[in-house]
């Protein structure tokens, strides 16, 4: 399998770019630090005073960061059409002038990091220590392949199992580590306050999160009514536009205290898992083409939805 990396810098590079090219489009602030001092940057797309906002978040775990390359190549390309691009007969320009995303794509900057280069991405001496512990028994030769697949941050929390709803009830590893430890209290990290954040204060019609891998999308987090006809037409709509499966995971034995959960159980918003690749993660850079094909057009399908 051929490595995908793309990094940290590579997205800050990137975001500079955009934000320079397509300003006043394309803004991006910093909304948090990690653990390890790295910025959580937030990227706004659109019309800031629309009645619609939408939330995308993608990499919130480690080893998933393809989809950090995917929510970006997908900004840029909703930008470059706004001049003369349509999408089902109605302009880009219309499209960005109605809606506004709240693009976070790379909520966990650290595990990406660590996933990359293992724990001497990591310059806290502290936090580079603890990480070094959860390893115990991993030999030399099992040692690469074990930092590649870490998803959590630099405290060994997994953050999509950080978030409130079904978070006392969900059990998970006892300790930091790779995967699976919720953390000692619901939003203990930076980067899940800084996700809860980017939704506050705002109309927020939509979450969307970007995982890996599966290639399909999950739905039905436990929503009722008005709340769950919402929730079903948004997946049935990405599900036609990416050709994606989407697969409900109300009586899943599903892992709580996501992202997801979260939006859906306590905010009372509709919320969907994109999990993009076929393989295990990282993904492979021979399986882009393929996400790409899949996802070039959900940033225009989500603003028409809303429109």
């Amino acid at each position: 399998m051929s490595e995908l990396l793309y990094s940290y810098e590579d997205m800050l590079n990137n975001l500079q770019m955009l934000c320079r090219r397509y300003r006043p489009l394309a803004q991006s602030r910093t909304i948090a630090l990690t653990g390890d001092g790295r910025a959580i940057v937030l990227l706004t797309l659109g019309n800031p005073h629309a009645r619609k906002h939408l939330l995308i978040q993608a990499s919130i775990h480690g080893r998933e960061y393809v989809n950090s390359l995917l929510a970006m190549k997908q900004a840029e390309a909703f930008l470059a059409g706004y001049p003369c691009s349509l999408y089902c007969g109605i302009s880009y320009r219309k499209l960005l002038n109605s809606v506004c995303f709240h693009i976070l794509p790379m909520a966990n900057p650290d595990g990406v990091a660590i996933s990359q280069q293992g724990p001497r991405a990591i310059r806290n001496a502290a936090l580079r220590q603890n990480l070094c512990a959860a390893c115990p028994g991993i030999s030399s030769g099992q040692r690469t392949d074990f930092w590649k697949r870490w998803k959590a941050n630099a405290s060994g929390v997994d953050l999509n199992r950080n978030f409130s709803a079904g978070w006392q009830e969900y059990q998970g590893a006892s300790l930091p580590g790779p995967e699976k430890y919720k953390g000692p209290f619901p939003a203990s990290e930076p980067e899940t306050r800084a996700i809860l954040a980017a939704a506050r204060g705002i109309p927020v019609c939509c979450v969307i999160s970007l995982h890996s891998s599966g290639n399909l999308i999950y739905w039905d987090y436990g929503s009722r009514g008005k709340l769950h006809d919402q929730e079903t037409a948004l997946a049935r709509m990405l599900s036609r536009v990416s050709d994606y499966p989407a697969v409900s995971v109300r009586n899943a034995s599903a892992d709580a205290a996501g992202c997801s959960d979260y939006f859906v159980r306590v905010r009372k918003i509709p919320a969907v898992t994109i999990e993009n690749g076929a393989g295990p993660a990282p993904v492979g850079l021979e399986e882009f083409g393929a996400l790409w094909a899949a996802n070039r057009k959900l940033l225009p399908a989500l603003a028409r939805f809303y429109l």
